[in-house]
């Protein structure tokens, strides 16, 4: 009996440890790497230049990566959010928005189907230390209110110190897979402190 609890807590451990890794990344900002690819992120943490290139991060076969930015204040984030530093909320600018979008498009694949659908933004702000995550969706609705794409954008700032981005491409609601890691790269952002 001993042996099977024994046997269930080092395989307790071993979950835990697989799925919750904390990583300093590149002596700058500290979160925790969930389910990502734990060694290719502290890989990449130990090149001379990890600043100034993208972090990689990989989940259940979906690669992609965010970047790190001295630009760590509330603005910092999608050029089409707007910051009331009275109230401390965000809001967005409709016409940035059209111009995201436009971008978007140009960027090419096959995003152009977006510009044929109504666009509603999501924001939700959490406050933190002497910053916050800011996420921020664009969900593209048909003519019935029904979502059919979105584009998550994501930023944590530390006001004076260092900031982090992550932009998604258009995701339909059907890539069910990719949904699930917008969500997992949101939930490594809230981890997300500054180092040092």
């Amino acid at each position: 009996m001993k042996i099977k609890i024994m046997a269930a807590i080092l395989a307790m451990g071993v979950v835990v440890s697989t799925y919750a890794k904390n990583i300093d990344y590149c002596k700058t900002i500290a979160f925790d790497t969930g389910g990502f690819n734990y060694s290719a992120i502290m890989q990449a943490s130990s090149d001379s230049e990890c600043r100034d290139k993208p972090v990689p991060i990989q989940y259940k076969g979906i690669k992609d990566t965010f970047i790190l930015t001295s630009e760590a204040n509330p603005t910092g984030g999608a050029s089409y959010l707007t910051w009331d530093e009275l109230t401390k909320t965000y809001g967005y600018d409709k016409d940035e928005l059209k111009s995201t979008i436009h971008d978007i498009v140009k960027q090419g694949g096959d995003n152009k189907y977006i510009e044929a659908l109504n666009p509603t933004v999501k924001i939700k702000f959490t406050p933190k230390d002497n910053g916050g995550v800011v996420v921020s969706d664009i969900i593209f609705e048909d003519e019935k209110n029904k979502p059919i794409s979105i584009v998550r954008d994501i930023y944590f700032y530390s006001q004076d110190n260092y900031a982090a981005v992550y932009s998604s491409t258009p995701i339909k609601y059907t890539q069910k897979n990719k949904i699930f890691f917008i969500d997992e790269v949101q939930s490594l952002f809230e981890t997300m402190n500054i180092n040092w």
